[in-house]
């Protein structure tokens, strides 16, 4: 599907129809641009990111108040450890359910990720896609009078490697930002806030989870990686993607940090 033009059969209808609708927008801002294909494709990557920001800000203030959270679950945990008996258990359950509503935590908060989703994966066809779509094939649409040169790359193709490290250059540079960027920010959004560290009650179980997210964080950085090399246009989606995401969560944490500073002094203010 990834290297077929967009408007062929295929696909699901309603995501087809999402695909279609953000590829004329791209053609059109990219037209009132000089039609500059990279310059359409930053500034609608930075609109449908905007856009998202709400889910993203909602999402990652629940993930803040679950980090604060942590240490008295796993205290809880810790304290009906081995406590099978459906007496414990339950209390268990009521202590947790205590917890979640002290900080705000709703449980079904994890799924609001999933509702980016298929945008997200819209406008991932639509920038491996468009560059195909020049009215040839059948029911395609015809994107064909867009330049797709990128500061002399071409964003319609990926890195040739038979051509030397002097012939992919400076190709190269897009897959290489993107693993820095992804890297940097994986390390970033993963580090707790110093505010929010407390090691007092961390469990085994929570250093094993924390070690999983380690390895699958150096897995994602590979991942993208090896999909950048393959096409550029990717490459610079991915890589003003991930610098927007940088700059959500810098911004969200330094909001979260005001709003701990409020709470201290709240709580000050009532001792």
């Amino acid at each position: 599907m990834y290297e077929q033009p967009i408007g062929v059969e295929g696909g699901w209808g309603w995501l087809q129809w999402i695909i279609s609708h953000i590829a004329d927008f791209t053609y059109w801002v990219s037209q009132k641009l000089g039609y500059n294909y990279w310059a359409g494709l930053i500034v609608v990557t930075l609109i449908v990111r905007s856009l998202g920001w709400p889910i993203y800000a909602k999402s990652n203030a629940m993930t803040m108040n679950m980090q604060a959270a942590q240490p008295e679950l796993n205290k809880i945990q810790e304290k009906y450890k081995g406590r099978d008996d459906e007496v414990s258990q339950r209390k268990m359950q009521q202590e947790t359910l205590a917890v979640y509503k002290k900080y705000n935590i709703n449980p079904l908060g994890c799924l609001l990720p999933f509702l980016q989703m298929p945008i997200f994966i819209a406008m991932y066809q639509v920038v491996r896609r468009m560059p195909l779509s020049n009215g040839i094939a059948e029911g395609a649409r015809d994107y064909s009078a867009l330049d797709y040169t990128f500061f002399g790359i071409d964003l319609k193709s990926g890195i040739i490697w038979a051509e030397g490290f002097l012939g992919v250059f400076p190709e190269i540079l897009l897959p290489i930002l993107v693993g820095v960027l992804m890297f940097a920010y994986q390390r970033y959004s993963m580090k707790k806030p110093d505010y929010l560290q407390n090691k007092k009650y961390q469990t085994e179980q929570a250093a094993k989870s924390q070690q999983q997210m380690k390895y699958m964080s150096y897995f994602m950085v590979f991942m993208l990686v090896s999909i950048a090399v393959t096409n550029n246009g990717i490459a610079l989606y991915w890589i003003v993607g991930n610098a927007f995401q940088f700059l959500q969560t810098y911004i969200t944490r330094k909001h979260g940090y005001k709003k701990h500073l409020e709470m201290e002094k709240e709580k000050k203010v009532i001792l």
